[in-house]
């Protein structure tokens, strides 16, 4: 048996408190294993966790599964939001489950925006200028819709305190069911007040996430900053993301229990790889950890101009796909059925 874990409030800390010290044998722990295999080989489980929404990456890790931590890296312009954002519409509006994400890069208005666009299959652009078509109305009034009720619950702080993260995940979970946590930004928590180095900081976070998802029994989903190295080395090989370029990588790499880099070769001016396929407007997931499961990567479609992200594999499971209008009549309707809702005061240009 694993010892319960309890935080309480030391001099502006959290303090760990280990409770039930007791061990277990070998019979014990193989019967646990066992009845936990009879279990689903009944119930017919084929994967142990909450879907990403992309069949072929839980196909690699099983799902997340709780008390464990995620780690998803990424340059800027490689979509990194993007991903976690279609993995997040996924689980609301596919499983139905509660997510709590932790904003500390962007206001909630712009992760509610770009949510919207990958919904509703509409240019980020055109929602910004609100310069929308016609069936883009329609497919916004259509996509609210879907996502007024969704379980998906928002918490915004620049330089977030860990104190903060923890009280507001403890109340949620408590309060609202969550049943995964998402944190957009790991090197924007901030676990004390007086001044760290970023080692010390990044290392305390880390111990501090993975307790929280053993204590919580909830995945917890971080994304991470990575360093410019990768701008520097040549060849398409160089510009594959690696465990170095996480920011504190020795850290996460020891404590995360799965750790996926994003990458977009298009980016970078290469179009095709090693095996001629065609990289253009696609993005690739890299698991470069993944405890007790193999490695591997897979690679998804990436439409830049809305954020969607899909594979084909997917097509027909994944909540990020656009959605499709048809036969509906293009009128005022949709706009005005967008400012009933929202009891907006001025009518939608259309």
């Amino acid at each position: 048996m694993q010892p319960s874990l309890i935080f309480r409030k030391c001099n502006g800390n959290m303090e760990e408190i280990m409770n039930d010290v007791s061990y277990s044998n070998m019979k014990e722990m193989l019967s646990d294993c066992l009845y936990d295999v009879q279990t689903k080989a009944i119930d017919k489980v084929t994967m142990l966790g909450i879907s990403s929404g992309f069949q072929s990456l839980d196909e690699l890790t099983d799902g997340f599964k709780e008390g464990k931590v995620y780690i998803v890296g990424g340059r800027p312009c490689m979509g990194k939001e993007e991903f976690m954002l279609s993995m997040i519409s996924d689980i609301v509006l596919e499983s139905k489950l509660p997510v709590l994400m932790f904003t500390t890069n962007n206001r909630k208005y712009d992760y509610i925006k770009k949510l919207l666009s990958i919904h509703c299959d509409i240019p980020t652009a055109n929602l910004g200028t609100a310069q929308l078509k016609p069936d883009e109305w329609e497919r916004l009034d259509k996509g609210v819709g879907f996502l007024i009720d969704a379980p998906l619950f928002m918490h915004n702080c620049l330089d977030l305190p860990m104190n903060e993260l923890i009280e507001t995940a403890r109340n949620c979970i408590k309060e609202k069911t969550v049943k995964i946590i998402i944190v957009d930004c790991l090197q924007m928590i901030n676990f004390a007040k007086e001044e760290k180095c970023i080692s010390e900081r990044i290392a305390e976070v880390m111990h501090t996430l993975k307790k929280l998802a053993c204590l919580f029994e909830v995945p917890i989903v971080v994304g991470s900053m990575t360093s410019r190295s990768v701008e520097y080395r040549e060849g398409v090989e160089g510009k594959v993301p690696q465990f170095m370029d996480l920011t504190n990588s020795s850290y996460i790499e020891e404590l995360a229990d799965v750790v996926m880099m994003v990458h977009r070769p298009e980016y970078y001016r290469i179009y095709t790889d090693e095996r001629g396929r065609n990289l253009r407007g696609k993005m690739e997931i890299y698991v470069k950890k993944n405890n007790l499961n193999p490695l591997g990567s897979i690679l998804l479609d990436y439409h830049e101009d809305t954020g969607i992200v899909i594979s084909r594999k997917d097509a027909n499971l994944s909540a990020s796909k656009p959605i499709e209008i048809k036969d509906l009549n293009i009128e005022n309707k949709a706009a005005n059925n967008l400012i009933q809702t929202f009891e907006l005061e001025e009518e939608l240009p259309f």
